[in-house]
């Protein structure tokens, strides 16, 4: 098992409308020291991406209510080019994985996702 690295004042999104997911998640990164935001759909994704410049990292579900993951990214990306977008999905097929792409994501996660896997994408995509 990786051992979680301090991110002490460093701000993520996950965008997730699943409860149980969500919490994964956050409990995954309970011990970091990272700041925590939720978008429950993709519309209010985009949102917090407009009202919080500090977010560095956005945890992106594929498939949200109101907009979807994808959709979501494609309206950050006119206003947050730079921000690391990794898309989380449950249905990984080379269709998604170029919607991924075309879409502005920075990376890619299959679901289920493993804790050793959050903490990687941590480590891999914000530099402390």
């Amino acid at each position: 098992m990786i051992a979680p690295q301090s991110y002490t004042g460093y701000t993520i999104l996950i965008a997730e409308d699943n409860v149980s997911n969500f919490d994964y998640i956050k409990n995954t990164f309970r011990t970091t020291g990272l700041t925590i935001l939720h978008a429950a759909n993709g519309k209010e994704a985009v949102d917090y991406c407009l009202a919080h410049p500090e977010i560095r990292l956005v945890l992106m579900d594929g498939m949200m209510p109101e907009m979807t993951g994808y959709e979501a990214t494609i309206e950050i990306r006119k206003f947050r080019t730079e921000l690391p977008i990794v898309l989380l999905t449950a249905y990984v097929s080379q269709t998604s994985i170029r919607d991924a792409v075309i879409s502005g994501c920075t990376d890619y996660l299959a679901k289920p996702i493993g804790t050793d896997e959050l903490l990687t994408v941590l480590k891999k995509w914000i530099v402390v």
